[in-house]
């Protein structure tokens, strides 16, 4: 191993950040010399242990190219790395690593075990027979040339740097976006602005709490030009479900939101097959409505309430019928915010990635002894939930190694 001019250990690599994409670059680098992992956290991969409610959906079935779309306008710059480094080539790896998976009728891929702490643990065992010395509690608050500086003020030197600090949503598991001043002030890079990502949404005159944990299987959710298809939750204060958490990148305070709980039904459809079923009819029109369009009972119920018509089919007049359909299929609300850094899956923004050389994840434009290399979440990367980012951080993590 090289020393510097001080006589002091060069390290081959240092990773700085033991989140998702750190561990899959570590977990997959095998060449030998001296290795090193910093997090500033005391536990590695504590967001990891969070994704896909604890079970984590690693990434998703189906071709790569139906990845593209799913990382908005950014998608089509990081074809190149998703199609280097696939879905099948991550389930591949994570089955050498002794983790069977298991594909949902949806395309999500998870652990057969329905558990996260065993993707980490297989993560964490690769890394350390790959030779990777891991420091936890310490915190890297400068770069100088290819020096990391830490908060002690100790600086550990080394021939590549790989980068993959996170954004800055679930702050308590360490990416609190505090690096990107880090990157802006010692690599002279621009940051797109963060903000929180797959987030719940809050809607004014909200009329829902009671209702909290009732979904809905197939929603279209839409604001302005963007439209969602997919589940919806109703929450305590607001709405999330993967449609909103979707959506949510694309909404602002003062916006329209809009849900149809009958998207394969219009409202003159929905209109029709009420009025039909009408004569002779007994029952309640909150009991028909929710035995014949599927649809939670208690929501009906409310949303009867709310436009004054919880009453008998029977009862109904034309103009009743209308706004029940309308009711059912344009549900409109005025958005008063979305969900913060501690909701908020993802983060959409950061190193922008005309700065980067996606080919190898290098930074551009610094001298070619200068070995620093960005990947995962840290880059102005997001995509929609269903294993998508944590895709991205292997890809990302696998084009650093090559």
């Amino acid at each position: 191993m090289n020393k510097n001019t001080n006589g002091k250990d060069i390290y081959d690599c240092i990773v700085i950040g033991a989140g998702a994409s750190g561990l899959f670059y570590a977990a997959s680098d095998r060449k030998s010399g001296k290795k090193l992992i910093i997090e500033k956290t005391g536990r590695p991969g504590q967001k990891l242990l969070m994704s896909g409610n604890g079970m984590c959906n690693i990434t998703h079935g189906g071709s790569i190219k139906d990845f593209i779309d799913r990382y908005d306008d950014n998608g089509r710059k990081i074809r190149s790395c998703l199609y280097r480094h696939s879905n099948l080539e991550l389930m591949d790896m994570m089955e050498s690593l002794g983790v069977p998976l298991t594909e949902r009728e949806d395309g999500k891929v998870f652990p057969a075990s329905m558990k996260a702490k065993d993707v980490l643990d297989a993560l964490l065992k690769a890394a350390q027979m790959n030779g990777w010395e891991m420091r936890c509690g310490e915190e890297v608050t400068a770069i100088e040339g290819n020096k990391t500086v830490l908060s002690d003020g100790t600086s550990l030197e080394a021939k590549k740097l790989v980068i993959c600090t996170g954004g800055a949503s679930y702050p308590l598991t360490g990416s609190d976006g505090t690096f990107y001043e880090v990157l802006e002030r010692d690599l002279a890079l621009n940051i797109s602005a963060p903000r929180p990502a797959l987030a719940p949404v809050f809607v004014q005159d909200f009329s829902y709490s009671e209702l909290s944990g009732i979904s809905f299987e197939d929603a279209l959710v839409s604001s302005g030009k963007h439209k969602v298809r997919g589940p919806v939750l109703i929450t305590h204060k607001g709405f999330s479900g993967p449609a909103i958490l979707h959506i949510s990148q694309y909404v602002h305070a003062g916006d329209e939101l809009r849900i149809d709980y009958l998207p394969d039904m219009d409202k003159r459809d929905v209109a029709l097959k009420i009025k039909s079923d009408q004569p002779g009819s007994r029952t309640g029109a909150a009991n028909y409505i929710s035995n014949t369009f599927s649809l939670p009972k208690a929501f009906v119920c409310e949303r009867l309430k709310s436009i004054g018509l919880d009453t008998k089919l029977s009862s109904l007049t034309g103009h009743d019928i209308v706004s029940i359909a309308s009711a059912l299929t344009d549900h409109t609300y005025s958005v008063s915010g979305t969900g913060g850094w501690n909701e908020a899956m993802v983060t959409k923004g950061g190193v922008a990635l005309d700065q980067i050389d996606l080919k190898t994840m290098k930074i551009k434009g610094l001298p070619e002894e200068r070995d620093i290399r960005i990947i995962g979440e840290a880059l102005d990367v997001n995509g929609d939930t269903g294993g998508y980012n944590l895709q991205f951080a292997y890809s990302s993590a696998m084009t650093a190694l090559d």
